[in-house]
């Protein structure tokens, strides 16, 4: 099997388009959640990293399915752009089911932290299965 110069270029083009995506995306979600995950997460906050480790997760998922499903690199943005809309909106929903749910994130409880990572991957993985 033979890779042209065409399809590296294409695979890079993917590449950094989705690198960058994820970067934006974790951006806005932290500026957006009321839970300074990165300054939490550095000082050894488990629960922090663990939602946010998942948020990551579930949102990747969905740009996977984005990148097989979408037939140029326009359509695989704004499935991409798509898909952090409602990661996002999953943290905000996920609040809802756990009273003081941000203090409990922010006080390291690890059952908080873990039940929204399951709910991010696991949106990321229905919104992945849309897309297809």
């Amino acid at each position: 099997m033979t890779i042209d110069l065409w399809q590296y270029l294409l695979y890079l083009k993917y590449f950094a388009v989705a690198l960058v995506m994820l970067i934006i995306f974790i951006s806005v979600y932290m500026k957006i959640t009321p839970v300074p995950e990165l300054k939490l997460i550095k000082k050894g906050n488990y629960a922090c990293a663990t939602s946010l480790v998942g948020t990551m997760i579930g949102y990747c998922i969905t740009l996977i399915s984005s990148m097989l499903h979408t037939v140029n690199l326009l359509d695989f943005v704004i499935w991409g752009m798509s898909a952090a809309v409602i990661q996002i909106m999953i943290y905000f929903i996920a609040t809802l089911l756990i009273p003081n749910a941000n203090q409990e994130l922010r006080n390291n409880n690890i059952a908080v932290g873990i039940l929204f990572l399951g709910l991010s991957v696991s949106i990321g993985i229905l919104n992945a299965a849309s897309l297809s």
